[in-house]
């Protein structure tokens, strides 16, 4: 049963694609309104160099905007709990610029950096940060009290208990801010790709649909959820080798 479980979702994505391809030639579908499974792959095979050309460019700022955004999130995480202060003044506004959608303040980000990558990488280092910051600040401040009573006992300096307390027993909250943050700065590229650039995935996505090319436009989308895909997956095992939680529930 465990071994079924394990092939169960291929076997639906296995299912669907195929009632897809038998639905596109049974009722007739037009191509540029949903094109059938076979179509896609054919139009990815054909332009499979402008796809991998433009994904290296989707993959660049989605690197360093989510690298940004965790390392600003774990940071401003620590210093909010070494500082309540701090804590107190910034929370509240963090919290309140989640509410403003980040396309709309793109003409701005456009105004001050210019056209180039500077405001991709902004908009998914926002996405990614506010994820990143909930779920460490929810981890350190999660930590066991007997451990920490247990590490003043002994005087340990801040950085012991930071290093042996603290930041192992946040790991798993941490993690899966990571997730949530990869998720959100997918879409951040995206976005940011549609606003400013003529370059990457998702100025492929919007010139396919401008020319009605939808079976390219598929090709695009399938290339973004398995990159999506196999980040989530390395960033899974990169915490199942870091937490010993993760370990235990493998």
């Amino acid at each position: 049963m465990d071994r079924f479980n394990r092939f169960l979702p291929g076997i639906t994505i296995i299912a669907i694609l195929a009632f897809w391809e038998w639905a596109s030639i049974a009722w007739g579908i037009k191509e540029f309104i949903l094109p059938a499974p076979s179509v896609i792959v054919r139009a990815a095979i054909e332009n499979w160099r402008e796809l991998v050309d433009n994904m290296w460019t989707t993959l660049g700022v989605l690197a360093a905007g989510y690298a940004v955004g965790v390392i600003f999130g774990v940071g401003l995480a620590i210093l909010m709990m070494l500082l309540p202060p701090v804590r107190s003044a910034l929370y509240p506004l963090i919290v309140a610029s989640q509410t403003i959608p980040k396309i709309a303040i793109a003409p701005l980000l456009i105004l001050w950096f210019g056209v180039g990558v500077e405001p991709k990488i902004f908009i998914i280092a926002l996405l990614a940060f506010f994820p990143v910051l909930i779920n460490t600040v929810t981890g350190l401040e999660g930590t066991d009290k007997g451990h920490l009573e247990l590490m003043h006992s002994v005087d340990a300096r801040f950085w012991q208990v930071y290093r042996h307390v603290r930041l192992p027993s946040a790991v798993p909250h941490i993690f899966a801010g990571l997730k949530l943050a990869l998720t959100v700065s997918v879409i951040g590229a995206v976005v940011g790709e549609w606003v400013v650039g003529n370059r990457g995935l998702g100025y492929l996505l919007l010139a396919y649909n401008a020319s009605l090319s939808t079976a390219k436009l598929f090709a695009a989308l399938a290339l973004i959820v398995a990159i999506s895909a196999i980040l989530f997956y390395l960033i899974t095992r990169l915490e199942k080798a870091l937490s010993w939680r993760a370990r235990l529930m493998k």
